[in-house]
């Protein structure tokens, strides 16, 4: 049987990967910082026959990826790690405190890093295996309002595209993927409007790309046609979306929520 380690397993996209992974046959081995959400998706894998391992870790500290670290290396090989667990922190940058700035980045950008690290150097992917890296449609369109968030997605996608070409004759596969809005709790707390709920993608059916994505052993995942079109905006017409970005998220941060 395969395994799939995958982040932020709790809840949001990562509850989707959990449900869409283990469809398909895989174990999962599950990382997340809510214990209470922790035995809820063990509950409901338990229920279906599902064989998996939680670990309940605050990947946002340095002694929770130590303790994460030290509970997979007793672990077997997986075949496919997914780094998901993120958080943002929103608002004008003077306004938002340093130490919420810092968190997001030791979340979504340090962990990562430091759990691939340890994972490569005790062989704990197996050959033939992938790493994937959950980055975000803010590395082509910006992300003004939510900076940190926004330089550790970009931060990660440059890990990964220098990762894949390390990677490739050892046989291990990275896939980057680029989200856009996203139907999740996590959506819907940092968002200054959510009124256009509905039109954001369902994490489900994100879950299913990226799993066939990992099957196809493709390098980049953009879900969707209007991400594929607002990274093509953002690419070609930067300045149009920034100016976009900064009346549809920045201008609307002052409004009452």
């Amino acid at each position: 049987m395969k395994r799939c380690l995958i982040t932020g397993a709790a809840a949001g996209i990562g509850r989707a990967l959990v449900d869409v992974f283990s469809g398909k046959g895989y174990e999962i081995v599950g990382v997340d910082v809510d214990p209470r959400g922790v035995e809820q998706t063990k509950r409901a894998l338990s229920d279906r026959g599902v064989v998996s391992t939680f670990v309940v870790a605050d990947l946002a500290s340095s002694d929770g990826v130590s303790r994460c670290v030290e509970c997979l290396v007793e672990m077997p090989p997986v075949d496919v790690v997914i780094h998901n667990a993120g958080i943002s922190a929103v608002g004008r940058l003077p306004a938002v405190p340093l130490e919420d700035q810092l968190r997001v980045i030791d979340l979504n950008l340090t962990a990562p890093m430091a759990l691939t690290a340890s994972l490569l150097r005790d062989e704990r992917v197996a050959s033939g295996g992938s790493i994937v890296f959950v980055s975000s449609l803010s590395h082509y369109v910006g992300y003004p309002g939510a900076s940190a968030y926004a330089s550790t997605k970009d931060g990660i996608a440059s890990y990964a595209r220098s990762l894949r070409a390390e990677l490739h004759s050892a046989d291990i596969h990275v896939l980057t993927v680029f989200p856009g809005p996203t139907r999740t709790d996590h959506a819907r707390r940092y968002s200054p409007d959510n009124s256009r709920e509905s039109s954001r993608m369902d994490p489900e059916r994100l879950a299913e790309m990226i799993c066939d994505s990992v099957l196809r052993r493709r390098a980049t995942l953009l879900p969707g046609l209007a991400s594929r079109l607002a990274a093509f905006a953002g690419s070609w017409f930067p300045r149009t979306m920034e100016r976009a970005m900064v009346s549809t998220i920045l201008n609307r941060l002052d409004a009452p929520r």
